[in-house]
């Protein structure tokens, strides 16, 4: 079941959602989003959906923004994918100085292209600077972005630097089975000079704003921006396969389709919820230790699932489709290419369950993946 979108930006998603289907081959191709798509993005107001107010954002909660994503990947995914990465990376604006913020986010939201993962060392130089080397793997929207935000080690600990975009030396490797449409080349940079100021840490520093989306946990929403985009391009690859269904569509087809098309209303469901739970946590005054980490694993798990019922929905609609769902340039066949790329993430991966259990029950200090 779809309702009335519950957020004007959501809206505007929708309604862009079917110009974004004529640039998916495009994007697919060229591993890389048009300049058309970019600019929608921007001319929408998208990429503010995670910025603060304080910086002219949308400031969206996480029910809100899952919503969003999942409207804009029924579109096309490549574009949802890259929203969704420099959406999160967005989050990391309050963990920097607030006056850098304002500068980097002074009018327009900038387009980033942010990596968490430690891929480089910042040092300081004979002179005092800190400079920062290493090579990043998965910077999706790396070709559209103007700024990036890349995590690295800085005297034993992790902080995210933020460098213009014209400072990485971009390795065209990124050539998949699925998601080809983002362009998430490896990055390279060499000694580039980094401002004290240009530095973000999740673990040294509180968030400057009392917001609280900006309590959510940074993993556990972009688990869920991943997890929301699955829901789009689920939804969508069942929505061709069921164009393909007539009249004369027999009750084993009729069958398999109201089952996947009640587990895609589930699944969205479990998100949401989920998602909402997650802010209505961080909302409230003096969460205790373990509702912290309670509140963590739940939304790690609902991702989790998710994921991994919209790739059984996308191989779902891939058969319902028949023999055309076979053909190359099939919606279907692209939808379940993308899926089980999209489930190769580490934040929806198997490999989080246990970390999440076990906050979900109490046992032990809350993993770092969450």
């Amino acid at each position: 079941m779809i309702a009335e979108p519950s957020h004007p930006l959501v809206e505007r998603a929708r309604r862009l959602a079917p110009s974004l289907v004529a640039h998916r081959a495009a994007h697919d191709q060229a591993r890389q989003l048009t300049p058309e798509a970019v600019a929608s993005l921007r001319e929408q107001g998208l990429l503010a959906a995670l910025v603060p107010t304080e910086l002219g954002g949308h400031q969206l909660a996480a029910p809100v923004y899952v919503e969003l994503l999942e409207e804009v990947a029924r579109g096309d995914s490549a574009t949802a994918w890259c929203l969704m990465t420099a959406s999160t990376s967005t989050l990391l604006a309050t963990y920097l100085p607030r006056a850098t913020a304002e500068r980097l986010w002074s009018g327009t939201a900038p387009f980033l292209a942010g990596i968490f993962a430690p891929g480089g060392a910042l040092v300081a130089s004979a002179t005092g600077e800190l400079r920062l080397s290493g090579r990043w793997s998965y910077a999706s929207g790396c070709r559209h972005a103007e700024v990036m935000a890349l995590g690295a080690m800085h005297e034993g600990r992790h902080v995210v630097c933020f460098v213009p975009a014209s400072a990485a030396r971009i390795i065209d490797n990124w050539d998949t089975l699925g998601l080809a449409g983002t362009g998430s080349h490896d990055l390279e940079l060499s000694e580039v000079r980094v401002p004290q100021d240009h530095l973000a840490s999740l673990f040294a520093r509180t968030p400057w704003t009392s917001a609280a989306l900006y309590r959510v946990p940074v993993f556990g929403l972009l688990a869920a921006g991943i997890s929301a985009c699955g829901l789009g391009i689920a939804r969508a690859a069942l929505e061709h396969a069921a164009a393909r269904l007539g009249a004369t569509a027999g009750s084993a087809q009729l069958a398999r389709y109201a089952a996947l098309r009640a587990e895609l209303d589930a699944s969205r469901a479990y998100l949401r919820a989920a998602a909402a739970a997650a802010q209505a946590h961080a909302e409230r005054a003096e969460p205790s230790a373990s509702e912290r980490a309670h509140a963590r694993g739940e939304l790690r798990l609902a991702a989790t699932h998710v994921a991994q019922r919209c790739a059984e929905i996308g191989h779902g609609a891939f058969q319902l489709g028949g023999g055309a769902s076979a053909r190359n340039g099939s919606p279907e066949g692209a939808a379940l290419r993308d899926l089980e790329t999209l489930l190769t993430h580490r934040m929806v991966s198997d490999r989080v369950l246990p970390a999440a259990a076990r906050a979900i029950l109490g046992l032990g200090d809350v993993a770092p993946e969450l």
